[in-house]
Formats: C-alpha cells, structure tokens, sequence
C-alpha cells in the first residue's frame, strides 16, 4: 500500500528537492532517527545534494507531486573499500508505514546490485528502531555490531546498529 491516493513514483534525486528533503528531516518522528538537528538550514541539505558524486546515487519517492520520502547511497571513496556504498532512507512521518521506505531501499538495493555493481552496502540505525531493522532485515541486511553510546538523543545516549548487506546473500529483492 502506497501513501493516501496509491500513487508512488521513485525519481533521482534533484536540486530542487532540497527544500522537502530539508523539511521530512527535521520532522518529529524522523529527526531522531536520522539524528537531524531541528535547526538545520535548506542550505545544508542543498549543499549535501550538490556534494554528490558520479557513483553516489539519490531517490525521492514522490507522491501527486510531494516529495514524502528520500534514500541515498554513497560509495566509498577509499580505492580499497571501493566496492562498498552506505546507505540511508527517511519518510515523512504522515507517510510512514505504508511501504515508501520498503520500496525507496528495494530501488536503492537493486541499483547497488545491478547498475554500480557493489558488493557491500550497510548502514547505521538506532538499536530501538524496530521497524527500520525488520524492513532492512527483509532485503538481506544484517546485524554486524553494536555502537555504544554513538550518539545523543533527547539528552540521553543511545545505541546504533553497524548493519550490512552483501550481493548476493540474504534477502531476494
């Protein structure tokens, strides 16, 4: 099930969507998952979009013309971890739970593992992320360490996950 009308479109990433991207981050129920500030600027988002390289890769998944969620992949610029990509994705939160972020991370999996040819992916999630961790566990990502204490929120430390996927095992997309 997809968003309030059923209509979904996942599309590169643009400059311009700079704006939504910046607004679905600061958003209560997404900022502590991606441990945005609430006072980041448009700016920084915009500067983040520009910043990306040929082998990094962004979606927005648009819904009757709103942007209501983001993924993007960043391929690792040391010539001996080449051959992997860290991976994020975030909803609006008057969107979540209704499969935007199952299909944000299928498109960026698919990419990863039939366009640029990566053999890892992985990245971080908050320990008590529940539904993050099963929808990344359903296209193959596992657990591989505990961050402790690796960030704050709400002026409490918190736990991250180090999850990763390799092509080809886990999870059929």
């Amino acid at each position: 099930m997809f968003g309030r009308s059923g209509i979904l479109e996942i599309r590169a990433v643009m400059p311009e969507d700079a704006e939504a991207i910046a607004a679905i981050r600061i958003q209560n129920g997404v900022r502590e998952g991606v441990l945005a500030l609430s006072s980041e600027r448009i700016n920084a988002t915009a500067e983040f979009l520009n910043s990306l390289a040929e082998r990094d890769r962004g979606f927005v998944a648009v819904e009757n013309g709103e942007v209501v969620g983001f993924s993007v992949m960043i391929a690792n610029r040391e010539p001996c971890r080449a051959h992997s990509a860290f991976i994020a994705v975030m909803v609006n939160a008057d969107f979540q739970q209704m499969g935007i972020g199952h299909k944000l991370l299928k498109h960026l999996v698919d990419r990863a593992d039939n366009e640029l040819m990566f053999h890892r992916l992985e990245l971080l999630v908050l320990t008590d992320n529940e539904r993050a961790i099963k929808l990344y566990k359903s296209l193959g990502f596992m657990v591989e360490a505990t961050r402790k204490h690796a960030a704050v929120v709400k002026g409490t430390f918190v736990n991250e996950y180090l999850m990763g996927r390799l092509r080809g095992e886990g999870a059929e997309i």
